[in-house]
């Protein structure tokens, strides 16, 4: 690949990180030279033109894929370029794959020229790195419940910030499926965090009269599917502050073909050790919008109901297996049964 191929790859990825909507950025764009009386031209690797006030400003980067720092002959270079198209120097910007020697980021530096370097490129520098990634989908669902009804506490819990507060408006002490469905309420409205593990709940009368009180815990299970895919980044940072100063990122997964396979997940750091395995990881996190009990998922459907009755009736055990589908998109179908 010829040194000006490779001075384009580097030229293209600079101009693709600066479009943004109110600029116009063209690559190899070819000025005047102010004084030439022959009509001779000077190319700007990348010319960036906006309007403040009214008024056109143009900034010029010059980009370097080189396999060595540059040097103050560079420097030197962009510098007569951009005098002789009429661009002020301190408009000047010098991007380079290998950076900078300390002299060569002195002189920019006297001239006001900023100094970025460029990271994302192969080893050869021929294309952008690409690396693996991976994206999964984790989704959430309260799989076990317990309760403690209490007729009193002695201890508070309300400043406790391992429990979670909530309260209930009821006299009398909650019966199994009011537990559930206020139980349900909270994992739908956030009051539950989306964490797999453990949450302890402190759940109390809103009337001062009432007696009871409740001490709930709620396992959040994780199941995960994951879907391979690639990803490159690139970098402009500041070679003298260090500091990243524009970051692209993009990424490409499989198309999904057919159902998922799910594995469970039961706790973060079994989470963080599946969704890590690759350098770049995407994870969604989907709560389930039904808790799951050994009768069903909660609050049942009608259908759901119905089935547990007729067992019931006909004197055979209600399990889970009995009433829901092991297809996890049915938790979403509170209407309906399973076909």
């Amino acid at each position: 690949m010829t040194a000006k191929r490779k001075g384009d790859i580097l030229e293209d990825l600079v101009a693709m990180m600066h479009e943004v909507p109110g600029v116009v950025v063209e690559k190899r764009k070819k000025l005047p030279v102010l004084r030439s009386k022959t009509g001779r031209r000077r190319e700007i690797d990348v010319l960036i033109t906006s309007r403040v006030a009214g008024y056109p400003v143009r900034l010029a980067i010059s980009c370097k894929n080189e396999a060595k720092p540059l040097n103050t002959m560079a420097v030197d270079s962009f510098i007569r370029i951009l005098e002789e198209v009429g661009i002020p120097v301190q408009q000047g910007i010098l991007v380079s794959a290998k950076g900078y020697t300390s002299d060569a980021q002195d002189a920019a530096k006297s001239r006001g020229i900023k100094t970025l370097v460029f990271e994302g490129l192969s080893v050869d520098r021929l294309r952008q790195e690409i690396s693996a990634a991976i994206q999964s989908m984790v989704f959430l669902l309260i799989t076990q419940t317990a309760f403690s009804v209490l007729p009193y506490v002695e201890e508070r819990f309300d400043d406790n910030p391992q429990f979670i507060n909530a309260a209930l408006d009821l006299m009398d002490e909650p019966s199994a499926t009011q537990l559930l469905s206020c139980m349900a309420w909270l994992w739908m409205n956030g009051a539950i965090p989306p964490a797999i593990g453990v949450h302890i709940i402190n759940l109390k009368p809103e009337r001062e009269e009432a007696t009871w009180h409740v001490i709930a815990t709620a396992t959040v299970t994780g199941l995960i599917a994951s879907v391979p895919g690639t990803f490159s980044q690139v970098i402009l940072k500041n070679a003298e502050a260090r500091q990243v100063e524009r970051l692209h990122i993009s990424a490409k997964f499989e198309e999904i073909k057919g159902p998922l396979t799910l594995e469970t997940v039961t706790s973060e750091e079994a989470l963080s050790a599946i969704v890590h395995k690759e350098p770049m990881s995407l994870v969604t996190r989907i709560r389930v919008p039904r808790l799951v009990t050994d009768l069903g998922y909660w609050p049942p459907s009608e259908e759901a109901l119905q089935r547990a009755k007729a067992l019931f009736e006909a004197g055979k055990p209600v399990t889970f297996e009995d009433i829901e589908s092991s297809n996890l998109v049915d938790a979403w179908r509170f209407g309906k049964g399973r076909k």
